[in-house]
């Protein structure tokens, strides 16, 4: 997470530049076109073939001048600009790690006759679900695959969950209806009423969406009493002619945001109700895969770290272990309470003359002209009075 929080952040800097560079490249370029048309129009007002006058001769040559210098400008600012792009991918180089194969499985593991069948039925399973009829008949034709459901249950749900993302809530609307009992105290009927009121204003105009909330809203009016407030006073922005609406009504206005919020709803509850997993399991697995290839990359480096392949040569544990309340802690490599850092020959451990211990790195900025005060206990002493501690 850390890692797509600093990449966003480089992201957002190269499109907010881009952004400020094209509107002020538009000024610019429509000022520069309003000069030109003006002296064109006044030129014209001259009879043919008649000579610039000193003065129009002087405002010709200023205006060269003036395009010249703003072509120049305008290049140096898209050459900033691919710097600022470029510093994008590098930024994703340097957050992410590209090299995987050390820790994922080998390739081959897939392709044994124990594995294929399982690798290809999860596949065509995965295009089934998503509605992908032709294509998984295609693959399980030419892939020889055997005991694949064609028609399940999910292909159903995912293209309700498609027609929402595209703003389209009737088939959604018609698997609900038919599942009321089932859904009375789910949020997902009054989501879709109220995406079909909004579709039905944009569509047919605002006196049918209020035809249609009387008829639906009622029913959901004591447990969504403000999301109803909501969507009723956002008609007020479909009517033609109305002005911008209120940053708190941009997401109900927009249908694409509403749909996709829809859909994932829709998604949840109905795998809920079937008690159908949401995710097939190729997603399943590529979703966890995702989540842990990182954290076994990290601890393959953490076990390639010298301090660490020598623990493990002198059969030691290299990492700490609790051992609850009584037990306390235990821990083979030091590592520095302040700094967060294993020590090292050139970082060694220190004991103060409290008797607690922290790293020389430590030690060193924690000095304050010629006294040093522990930082866990209130004892001031010399930073000389430190000793160097050695572990067996």
């Amino acid at each position: 997470m850390d890692s797509c929080t600093g990449v966003e952040q480089d992201l957002d800097k190269a499109i907010s530049k881009f952004n400020n560079i094209n509107d002020h490249t538009n000024r610019v370029l429509q000022d520069v076109i309003n000069q030109v048309e003006d002296l064109r129009r006044e030129i014209l007002k001259q009879p043919t073939n008649t000579p610039l006058s000193q003065t129009q001769s002087t405002v010709v040559n200023d205006l060269a001048v003036s395009v010249k210098d703003t072509v120049s400008q305008m290049s140096a600012d898209h050459r900033l600009l691919h710097a600022t792009v470029s510093r994008v991918g590098k930024s994703i180089d340097r957050h992410f790690i590209g090299e995987y194969a050390s820790v994922a499985p080998k390739a081959e593991s897939f392709c044994s006759d124990t594995n294929r069948p399982i690798m290809e039925q999860a596949v065509a399973q995965h295009l089934y679900r998503q509605g992908l009829e032709d294509v998984g008949d295609t693959f399980v034709a030419e892939a020889n695959i055997q005991g694949v459901e064609r028609t399940c249950t999910f292909a159903l749900l995912q293209r309700c969950a498609s027609s929402l993302a595209e703003g389209d809530p009737s088939a959604a609307l018609q698997w609900v209806e038919n599942r009321t009992q089932d859904l009375q105290h789910s949020p997902l009927p009054f989501t879709l009423h109220r995406m079909q009121a909004l579709k039905l204003a944009r569509e047919r105009g605002v006196g049918a969406a209020i035809e249609y909330a009387r008829a639906q809203f009622p029913a959901h009016a004591a447990r969504h009493e403000r999301q109803l407030q909501a969507a009723v006073c956002a008609l007020a922005w479909c009517t033609p002619g109305a002005g911008p609406a209120p940053h708190h009504y941009h997401h109900l206005l927009d249908p694409k945001a509403l749909g996709a919020e829809a859909a994932e709803l829709f998604v949840r509850e109905a795998c809920a109700l079937l008690r159908l997993a949401p995710l097939s399991a190729l997603a399943g697995a590529v979703a966890v895969g995702a989540r842990v290839l990182p954290a076994l990359h990290d601890i393959r480096a953490k076990m390639t770290h010298p301090h660490v392949v020598a623990a493990w040569a002198d059969d030691e544990l290299p990492f700490e272990v609790d051992l609850g309340e009584e037990g306390g802690g235990y821990h083979s490599v030091f590592a520095c309470p302040i700094l967060r850092q294993q020590a090292s020959e050139q970082n060694p451990p220190m004991r103060l003359f409290c008797g607690h211990v922290i790293s020389r790195d430590a030690l060193n900025k924690l000095v304050m002209g010629a006294k040093l005060k522990c930082p866990y206990c209130p004892t001031e002493q010399l930073p000389a009075e430190a000793r160097q501690i050695y572990f067996s």
